[in-house]
């Protein structure tokens, strides 16, 4: 499994580290040769990582709802970059960005998992118990908020009559 674990931390470190250039330069139109080489890094970074997630989930010793966790985890991330890559074929702009903003959100998840681990594990739970819960808290509440900033700022540019 340490194949897979090497695997899975370098592709992420990849991705979390270009996400914040991709979503710099993609939201400031700027240099779009170099946001669009970075974005296919970006990319093969979360299809490669998110295949090493998916065997790492399925042969974990953390349990059942952990592994669900990090197996829907690798799904929402090969969905939200799919979308994105989806959008901008299309030249669809707006959903592009939208997606990625997702997408990041999602690549954010091992930070998130961290923090909402380190704060159940004060609260006494038994291993499996935390690992499993912020396995799935560590994406699905952020991706939620996210949401509901960018739904709503959406509804709040339309005036009410």
């Amino acid at each position: 499994m340490r194949g897979w674990l090497l695997l899975h931390i370098t592709m992420g470190m990849v991705a979390i580290l270009t996400g914040p250039v991709q979503l710099w330069l993609g939201l400031k139109d700027l240099y779009p040769r170099l946001h669009r080489n970075l974005g296919f890094a970006y990319m093969a970074a979360i299809v490669l990582g998110s295949a090493a997630g998916y065997y790492l989930a399925f042969h974990t010793s953390g349990g059942v709802v952990f592994g669900s966790g990090l197996a829907a985890l690798a799904t929402v991330w090969l969905t939200t970059i799919g979308m994105a890559y989806l959008a901008i074929t299309r030249h669809l702009y707006e959903q592009h960005k939208e997606w990625m903003i997702r997408s990041y959100v999602v690549t954010f998840g091992f930070v998130t998992f961290r923090a909402f681990d380190g704060v159940l594990a004060a609260q006494g739970l038994p291993l499996l118990d935390h690992i499993g819960i912020s396995a799935w808290f560590a994406w699905s509440v952020p991706l939620v908020v996210n949401e509901v900033v960018l739904q709503g700022r959406k509804i709040l540019r339309v005036r009410a009559d």
